[in-house]
């Protein structure tokens, strides 16, 4: 279950969107603050940029996430002893009682797709889920064609 979370976690994959029985903490929380959770429930305590990193988004959107989930006190911002212009995030006890809530319903929304899969089929069903999502977050590239510079001729009158 552990290797399903973080593949769809590091995949950029939603998997909070495929179950009814999550609903209820997706009205608590959106989507992406949840995922913010996640991910520092996984890494532990992270900077701002490379949580950002992480989730795939601008500094100005994660802080914006980040300031959300304090209010809730889910999470705890301090400067870095360090460095302090660098901001360190990690959770606070409300906010992992919130990740481990979120984990035990996606794990048995995980238990269930396990269950109905032989394992040949589930290493086939993450293959595929992988090149899915890939093809569908990966903008199509521009093919660019090549032409042959015309040069135009204009003629001035005098």
């Amino acid at each position: 279950m552990e290797q399903l979370m973080e593949f769809f976690l590091k995949n950029g994959l939603r998997p909070l969107q495929l179950d009814a029985q999550l609903e209820e903490l997706e009205q608590k929380l959106t989507h992406s603050e949840l995922t913010t959770l996640l991910f520092l429930d996984r890494y532990g305590e992270l900077s701002m940029s490379e949580l950002a990193a992480q989730l795939g988004a601008p500094l100005s959107t994660c802080t914006s996430i980040i300031h959300r989930l304090q209010k809730r006190k889910l999470i705890h911002r301090e400067r870095d002893a360090k460095d302090r212009r660098i901001y360190l995030v990690k959770l606070t006890a409300d906010g992992e009682g919130m990740v481990q809530k979120a984990k035990e319903q996606i794990n048995a929304m995980f238990e269930r797709v396990q269950a109905a899969l032989t394992p040949e089929e589930l290493q086939q069903f993450m293959f595929l889920t992988l090149k899915v999502a890939k093809a569908i977050q990966n903008e199509p590239k521009q093919i660019k064609q090549h032409k042959k510079a015309e040069v135009r001729r204009i003629q001035i009158e005098d």
